[in-house]
């Protein structure tokens, strides 16, 4: 796969840039820290040979954070171009974090169904027990106890709990940025911002939230020409808080759980309701949901199966 090629290439690259800094630097300690960090990333590398997307995302998170932990040792000089080199290094892992999530990334489930071939509601084999199909409703009032219950009977199913795991620690490392954001705009909090930003653009704080595209510019992809004000280059919190005032989600002030669940569905698309099947936007990786996914927009594929963690399980892990 060609994102993973680029992976192993771009650790390779940063491997140099580690033994050029171990033959100039006079520092023991920094000497030994490049040295196990040299270590990991080539273990790193080989992994990959066999590696899944998301496992090689997450191994993608790990170097990136053995860079980081390199960099942190480098007191001393000369340092000759080598914390901007390491910080290239970071900085398109970033990039090829949001590659990988592009390629599994869920297409919008539009609400009228999508494709001629599929309009027929699709009940689930199985449901926890005690739970209903979802409803075939927009309305709030009435989806409300059918959030609660979904969420208080979801569990991790036991093959991906260690995918969920790399979920909650990158959630996790950015809770800063996030608790930032919803600071600046009346309260959001942290985890349902995080949360978008794992969805729409696989956590990289190198891209715009909308959807991944480079900060260097407003977004192509849609939303197109985001954000409306302002002069590229983007920050990351510029235009994370244009992302989230787009959607109205500075105006909310009922943040309980339910709704929270009912925003990021509305944010995904309601099209998975609508065929009364549980949303992978919301359950993937969870007892509710075992199969089927919009594999683009308005094309539902009953055995396409999703390999993103839904949002659900990643609040329900991070707030339980």
């Amino acid at each position: 796969m060609y994102v993973i090629e680029e992976l192993r290439h771009e650790l390779s690259r940063a491997i140099n840039t580690l033994r050029r800094r171990h033959a100039n630097t006079t520092d023991a300690d920094e000497r030994k820290s490049i040295r196990g960090t040299i270590e990991a990333l080539n273990r790193k590398i080989a992994m990959l040979d066999q590696a899944r997307l998301l496992d090689a995302a997450a191994t993608l998170t790990l170097a990136a954070q053995d860079l980081e932990r390199a960099v942190a040792t480098a007191r001393l000089g000369p340092f000759d171009g080598y914390l901007a080199a390491i910080e290239t290094h970071i900085d398109r892992l970033n990039q090829l974090s949001g590659a990988m999530h592009a390629q599994e990334s869920l297409a919008p489930a539009p609400e009228d169904g999508g494709d001629s071939t599929m309009r027929v509601p699709q009940v689930p084999r199985r449901l926890a027990r005690g739970l209903a199909p979802p409803l075939a409703s927009k309305d709030y009032t009435l989806l409300r106890p059918e959030y609660q219950a979904y969420y208080d009977a979801c569990r991790v199913r036991p093959e991906c709990k260690g995918n969920v795991a790399y979920y909650v620690k990158r959630l996790r490392n950015g809770r800063p940025l996030y608790e930032a954001v919803g600071r600046d705009l009346n309260g959001i909090p942290w985890a349902f911002i995080g949360a978008i930003h794992a969805m729409e653009c696989g956590f990289n704080f190198a891209g715009h939230m909308h959807n991944g595209d480079p900060l260097s510019a407003r977004t192509v992809q849609v939303p197109k020409g985001r954000p409306l004000t302002g002069t590229p280059p983007f920050t990351w919190r510029e235009s994370a808080i244009d992302a989230l005032t787009m959607k109205g989600f500075h105006d909310v002030r009922d943040w309980s759980m339910p709704h929270m669940l009912y925003l990021l569905e509305r944010y995904n698309g309601m099209g998975y309701r609508m065929r009364r099947l549980a949303s992978p936007y919301l359950w993937s990786f969870s007892n509710h949901y075992s199969r089927g996914k919009f594999v683009k927009d308005g094309i539902y594929d009953p055995h396409a199966v999703s390999r993103q963690c839904g949002v659900a399980v990643m609040l329900k892990a991070v707030t339980s």
